[in-house]
């Protein structure tokens, strides 16, 4: 096996299949990334079997064959070869028995223990299957992603409510959601036409949605599609395929608040450092902050035994009846912190009711729902 290939174009392949790659695992070998050159082109696949990262590179290829390696040994490597002015690196795998492979670089020189793929879970190759798919432009789907993720469960508990649903069977545009029983986010993608046999309910689990995200951001668009039951997502470099949540997600559409008796207007930039202000002391009191509205002027304010009491006073504008009413300080701040917009609005009904809180600009479809706490 022998093969040449860009320093840059191995450097950032190596960097973004890695990620797919087990952090822990029973089987050694979803620590390794599986090389594999044929026809002029060099693929890597890095898994942790929930998810699979998959890229195809041009490479120079004198004679074909596969190894794996472990990712982390191969990341570290690379990034230490020096820039040289051919800028190219040779792989050589000269002893089948030894499993040895030599990484050239100019004056720099590797000799690596590599391990065979015989135990490397199995390539799906969709390059020359057809299946259904759709294009997007990444914009509109990352920020989908990021506002529908807000409320979704990064820890230990039912997979449901560690992901983010697709919901390409929604009734006007597709819609994205996730709860973690205590919140929910809701979110649509403007000018997203769907297949009519993708329009399912697709539940993605969390550990899919970061890397999804990073796909987006180096391409302008993608393609995406299902593939025996996986969602793959496909650029020209580079495919990322996730298995999806078993369940069934539940209906945002009835926990949505349908109407509200009390209405508040806020400077998201004010509010935010108002939260801020006030945080230390609320995740001293179970995560608890208050907002006691008025007419004109919001109090946002926390106490807490033995640490004391904050309180910040914002210009705000109410419809309706004052009010008291508490929520989980972090809850507030996923918000505020995915938002742009200038100004925040939290729509409420009684102190015991959910609130909804959105964006002051009427063209956004994203709606936040969170439970009131007592105090």
């Amino acid at each position: 096996m022998k093969f040449r290939i860009d320093k840059k174009t191995l450097h950032d392949a190596v960097n973004i299949v890695s990620r797919a790659v087990a952090a822990k695992t029973s089987r050694p070998i979803l620590l390794n990334l599986l090389m594999t050159a044929h026809d002029n082109t060099l693929r890597f696949v890095g898994t942790d079997l929930e998810i699979m990262m998959i890229s195809t590179q041009a490479a120079e290829i004198e004679e074909q064959g596969h190894f794996t390696i472990p990712a982390k040994l191969i990341q570290e490597i690379v990034a230490s070869i020096p820039d040289e002015e051919d800028g190219r690196v040779l792989f050589e795998l000269n002893n089948e028995d030894t499993r040895e492979v030599t990484i050239t670089s100019g004056r720099s020189r590797f000799y690596l223990q590599v391990q065979p793929a015989d135990d490397f879970p199995p390539i799906p190759v969709i390059d020359n299957e057809e299946f259904v798919s759709f294009n997007i432009n990444s914009a509109i789907l990352k920020q989908g992603l990021k506002e529908a993720g807000v409320a979704m469960n990064t820890e230990d508990g039912n997979p449901v409510q560690k992901s983010v649903c697709l919901d390409f069977a929604a009734t006007g545009m597709p819609t994205l959601a996730s709860t973690d029983s205590k919140r929910l986010a809701v979110t649509t993608l403007h000018g997203v036409e769907v297949p009519d046999a993708l329009k399912k309910t697709l539940i993605v689990p969390s550990r899919a949605v970061p890397e999804l995200i990073k796909l987006l951001d180096a391409n302008d668009s993608i393609r995406i599609g299902l593939y025996k039951e996986q969602l793959v997502m496909c650029s020209e470099h580079f495919q990322l395929l996730t298995r999806l949540v078993d369940g069934k997600f539940p209906d945002y559409n009835r926990v949505l608040p349908k109407e509200s008796s009390r209405s508040l207007k806020i400077d998201r930039k004010d509010f935010t450092q108002a939260l801020k202000a006030v945080a230390p002391i609320a995740r001293a009191n179970s995560d608890l902050v208050n907002f006691d509205v008025g007419p004109n002027e919001t109090r946002i304010w926390a106490k807490a035994a033995e640490k004391g009491t904050a309180e910040m006073f914002i210009n705000s504008e109410l419809s309706g009846e004052p009010i008291n009413i508490s929520f989980n300080i972090n809850f507030v701040l996923d918000f505020v912190n995915n938002v742009t917009d200038a100004q925040v609005i939290l729509d409420m009904t009684t102190p015991n009711y959910p609130g909804l809180l959105k964006t002051g600009n009427p063209e956004s479809e994203f709606k936040y729902v969170i439970m009131p706490m007592s105090y």
